[in-house]
């Protein structure tokens, strides 16, 4: 390959990182307006940016007729959600397989990880000019597809949850496909880059400043203080945190989402795999003796020196009563306190 050919990849590739965060930071700003604005065809106030209720529901309606997922329940799933959507990223939509190209097998866990490139991209508004929807363009996205231990509903549900928290510190997704060679369903959503947390500490922790991780910390407990404000709670864990950029991460994997639960130690594990890229207990045979060891107040071994705040931080979520222990909303606050108040003690 031509040197110019890979300069113009990696061109390429940073402009779409680019605007991917651009995508992410517009959401979140979008988040925060009062005023969106009125409509230019009804003239009322539109509910999101450039979102008119109303307008958009009879756009949604004429489309009905012009496509199916040939499963009457996901049809009216995918309708239902168009029709009450007040904004552009609480939308899903059905998405023709043909619409996505240059497929790879990623990874396997309760669902199978696919990347692949949508021709069309996601909708942003209807576009009266051309009598369309004005969509973001070609991207990359991740195709996660049942497994024969995934039901229907669990799929579902998965939805559910994943698009209530787009533009909330969590991964978004986009609509659902179906592959007709294995008559499978799958979920469209947001490619994150970098893979996997646990990817990204294993193969590029080195590039990681104390700085990079305390980003990565915060945006993870504000993810998770939006989920917990939802009064849901997750398995959580490094493998379904995906980064989009070396320190811009997002929540992963609704699908076992269950009632809130504070006070509990999956944060310190998360956290001390960040700061130090060893995953809890790596030392330690994981059976019975070991949950014993931590039932008793066993605590993992941090194989470096931390910045003191973080230290601190550290301790108070090994407290041996779990009560005791901070809660999400309590982490986000000495975390954000810490970046106003105490910037120059990690760089």
């Amino acid at each position: 390959m031509e040197v110019k050919e890979i300069e113009e990849m990696k061109g390429t590739r940073k402009t779409e990182e680019m605007k991917d965060i651009g995508e992410t930071k517009e959401l979140e700003e979008s988040e925060n307006l009062e005023d969106f604005g009125t409509c230019d065809e009804c003239y009322q106030n539109n509910f999101g940016l450039n979102w008119c209720h109303p307008c958009n529901v009879k756009q949604f309606q004429n489309e009905f007729g012009k496509w199916t997922s040939e499963d009457s329940e996901i049809d009216e799933f995918i309708q239902q959600i168009q029709l009450n959507a007040n904004k552009s990223q609480e939308i899903i939509e059905w998405i023709p397989f043909d619409k996505l190209k240059n497929i790879t097998y990623l990874a396997k866990g309760v669902l199978v990880a696919y990347k692949a490139r949508w021709r069309d991209g996601f909708i942003y508004y209807w576009n009266y000019e051309v009598e369309n929807w004005s969509r973001y363009g070609e991207q990359n996205v991740c195709l996660k597809s049942l497994d024969n231990s995934t039901n229907k509903f669990d799929f579902l549900q998965e939805i559910k949850n994943q698009l209530k928290f787009r533009g909330k510190n969590a991964i978004a997704i986009y609509g659902v496909t179906k592959n007709p060679t294995k008559n499978e369903y799958i979920m469209v959503m947001k490619y994150a880059g970098y893979g996997s947390l646990r990817n990204l500490l294993n193969n590029k922790f080195e590039k990681l400043t104390w700085k990079g991780k305390y980003n990565i910390l915060l945006e993870i407990v504000i993810g998770l203080t939006n989920i917990h404000e939802m009064g849901l709670h997750k398995d959580f864990h490094s493998g379904n945190i995906v980064n989009q950029s070396l320190t811009l991460s997002y929540i992963s994997d609704f699908g076992l989402c269950k009632p809130v639960t504070e006070n509990d130690l999956e944060n310190i594990y998360v956290m001390l795999e960040v700061l130090t890229s060893y995953p809890p207990y790596y030392n330690i045979p994981h059976n019975e003796n070991l949950a014993m060891g931590i039932f008793k107040g066993l605590k993992s071994e941090i194989k470096c020196e931390i910045p003191q705040f973080l230290k601190e931080i550290v301790e108070k979520c090994w407290n041996f009563e779990p009560l005791d222990h901070p809660t999400v909303k309590e982490l986000r606050s000495q975390l954000e306190k810490y970046d106003y108040n105490c910037n120059n003690e990690i760089k």
